[in-house]
């Protein structure tokens, strides 16, 4: 964002402020082309431009990628803002919002705050007339399309381009570079790291990189599929001799598994596996989707040696691992006393993170599955990993239990925390089993009062912390701290929050809760 005065000699009636846009340096109407046009405009008005919000360089899709605008907004909706005017060169400038209810609702926040918003080179007037809403309605629905049916456009195009052998955009990879092909077929010399091709015309092919990193990509492929190696030993042999991936940059499992995977080191080039449009998170397409170029670079490996990575790589990601690496997991308990994420990534017996998620769901359940015991604490309170196994276990009750009574479960932005019936903040939550010297207990409840939530369901833990014993539903709003310590004998003060399963707290049978 930038803070331009622009002077204006014509006499002024009302302090305006400009905002400017640009995809890129490439566009016609240039950042200059349209304070021009604004700064005319405000002269023929009897305007005086004081502030100019800029976003050069900046997509019209999101909001939150634009600095200039978000400035604009917020000094628009504060207590003191200098001007009463926002002046834009057309509708596509302040955005090209796929949901067009979303550029009509920014609009909207300067308009309830006294301040109006022109569009310089529309024809229509923003005078609030049916005709002229109608006409800006019909503008940010082509400022919308145009951004879609761009997107579509630049798609087909680089699917052609990618299944004629061509790279579209991105890095490399390890052992491979980038060299620009003339019109005429011709290579130019290689292209260095994010340098781009000289001439709009040219495009982007992948060749063999130096000689010594198509050795390590060749040495990966053997350790992997001749010593069955994993990704993690594979790495860790690498550090232990010293041999950079990049210059200061060790090797790891995510670099090492990159290379087992890409079909670029047998000579095929993949492109469409995922997609990223319009703003939107990256979502995976379906296979059937992907465009695919065989032998479009020269290849480093042979097919033969890259299939039978794959069928390892896709016999370890099956069930047939799960014991062996329960069976590692125990043996990691025994020998440390305890198991946790860090000595679980240190051991290099251990399949990385990604596996570990594909065979159990994650580190937590791993854990669950070995049959590890829970863990405390000194003070007797669950240990970080067990609180949150059970947690995300309650939670998930908790959803069951709702559409088996015939109500709807929601996830929320905040921790652990779901909406019921499209009205309802439960929050989720286990409290640890403490006993003093005489064998009393008690259980702190964490009723999180800063979070927005209207209720605080509590699982009890029993005596060994082994499980939930019972359940406390409270409502927040008669609480006036963020927790509260009961005991066996203060527990009359809850017991008509008390129960002792989901199932009984949900109005369901006994039958229920056993489904």
């Amino acid at each position: 964002m930038e803070t331009v005065a622009v002077p204006s000699d014509a006499p002024s009636k009302w302090s305006a402020a400009a905002y400017v846009r640009m995809s890129t340096a490439a566009q016609d109407c240039s950042i200059q082309y349209q304070l021009d046009a604004i700064g005319r405009y405000a002269y023929e008005r009897g305007l005086a431009v004081v502030r100019t919000f800029v976003d050069a360089g900046r997509s019209g899709l999101r909001l939150e990628n634009r600095p200039g605008l978000l400035s604009l907004l917020d000094e628009v909706t504060g207590a003191h803002c200098g001007f009463s005017v926002v002046l834009v060169y057309d509708v596509s400038r302040w955005g090209r919002f796929q949901d067009v209810d979303e550029s009509a609702y920014y609009e909207h926040l300067c308009r309830r705050s006294g301040v109006s918003v022109l569009y310089c080179a529309e024809a229509f007037v923003a005078d609030g007339t049916p005709m002229n809403a109608l006409l800006k309605g019909i503008k940010r629905i082509m400022a919308a399309e145009y951004s879609r049916e761009l997107g579509a456009k630049v798609l087909a195009a680089q699917s052609r381009f990618a299944s004629m052998g061509y790279k579209q955009g991105g890095k490399p990879g390890y052992g491979l570079r980038r060299v620009s092909v003339k019109a005429d077929g011709a290579t130019r010399t290689p292209l260095l790291a994010g340098e781009r091709k000289s001439a709009l015309t040219d495009r982007v092919a992948l060749v063999p990189g130096p000689a010594e990193e198509v050795a390590m990509v060749r040495r990966i492929y053997q350790l992997y599929v001749a010593q069955d190696l994993s990704d993690r030993r594979i790495a860790a042999l690498l550090r232990k001799e010293g041999a950079p991936r990049l210059p200061g940059v060790p090797w790891s499992a995510t670099a090492v598994r990159r290379i087992l995977v890409n079909p670029r080191y047998c000579g095929d080039l993949l492109y469409n596996r995922t997609t990223r449009r319009m703003g939107k998170a990256i979502a995976r397409n379906h296979a059937a989707e992907w465009i695919c170029c065989h032998d479009a670079l020269p290849a480093i490996i042979d097919h033969s040696l890259f299939d039978r990575a794959q069928e390892i790589r896709q016999r370890r990601d099956s069930g047939s691992q799960r014991e062996a690496v329960l069976q590692q997991l125990r043996a990691l308990y025994q020998r440390h006393g305890t198991v946790s994420i860090a000595l679980c990534r240190h051991d290099p017996s251990l399949p990385g993170g990604n596996t570990i998620k594909a065979l159990f769901g994650g580190y937590l359940r791993a854990y669950a599955a070995a049959g590890l015991p829970p863990l405390g604490t000194a003070s007797g309170s669950l240990h970080a990993r067990t609180s949150r196994l059970l947690v995300t276990d309650l939670l998930a009750d908790v959803r069951h239990y709702t559409v088996l009574a015939g109500g709807t479960a929601d996830a929320t932005a905040w921790h652990n925390t779901v909406l019921l019936n499209d009205s309802v903040r439960v929050k989720v939550a286990v409290a640890a089993c403490r006993q003093d010297a005489a064998g009393r207990r008690r259980w702190r409840i964490p009723l999180c009062l800063a979070m927005p939530a209207d209720f605080m369901l509590c699982g009890l833990m029993d005596c060994d912390n082994r499980g939930i014993g019972r359940y406390v539903l409270l409502a927040l709003n008669e609480f006036a701290q963020d927790a509260m310590f009961i005991t066996e004998r203060s527990m009359a003060r809850v017991a008509n929050a008390c129960h002792d399963n989901l199932a009984q707290m949900f109005g369901l049978s006994g039958d229920a809760s056993a489904a």
